[in-house]
């Protein structure tokens, strides 16, 4: 029986096949993590999405679970990001098309790349305790100080910014809802 393209090999196929099925399986969520981490700014996203495939198409055979594909590729996309903030405000289009509002960027804004990261990837992507680790190079005491942290200051940005609405969109329903169980 053939091994699952789940597990990004497919027997007897060409290496371009598993790069291929390597490349659907991930790029659109990619491109979607880079575009909220460089808060629109679409060259930038396709740059660090491209990047970050590119090179893990040389390492393809190490990255067979998608999961931990999906936190290497991230981990990758966030090194390459650069450690500063947003030098300019989010095109709102690019991100409207991803459900956030305009509390939302704004509330983002005011994140380090890093604490953006592990907002990003734990409270939209939902993804494990151990990628958001991987992603961000942090684990235990410190990954917790982290994620509150980015937690703390998105909520407060977002407050800042937005009166409460009950007409929010889906990502920021979903950030919401992290961010009240966090602080309680």
């Amino acid at each position: 029986m053939p091994e699952p393209i789940e597990n990004h090999r497919i027997p007897n196929a060409p290496p371009d096949s598993a790069r291929v099925a390597f490349r659907e399986l991930h790029a659109r969520r990619l491109h979607g993590f880079a575009l909220l981490l460089v808060l629109g700014d679409r060259a930038r996203a396709a740059r660090l999405a491209a990047d970050a495939l590119a090179a893990a198409a040389e390492r393809i055979d190490t990255l067979r679970h998608p999961e931990r594909a999906a936190a290497w590729l991230r981990q990758h996309a966030v090194r390459h990001a650069g450690g500063e903030r947003a030098s300019r405000p989010a095109d709102p289009r690019v991100l409207a098309d991803l459900g956030a509002d305009p509390g939302v960027i704004a509330a983002l804004a005011l994140l380090g790349p890093r604490e953006r990261a592990a907002l990003i990837a734990s409270a939209v992507e939902g993804l494990d305790r151990r990628d958001v680790a991987t992603i961000v190079g942090r684990n235990g005491a410190t990954l917790d100080r982290l994620l509150r942290r980015a937690r703390g200051r998105y909520v407060a940005g977002y407050a800042a910014v937005t009166p409460p609405s009950a007409g929010d969109g889906p990502l920021a329903a979903r950030i919401h809802a992290v961010a009240e169980r966090a602080m309680t």
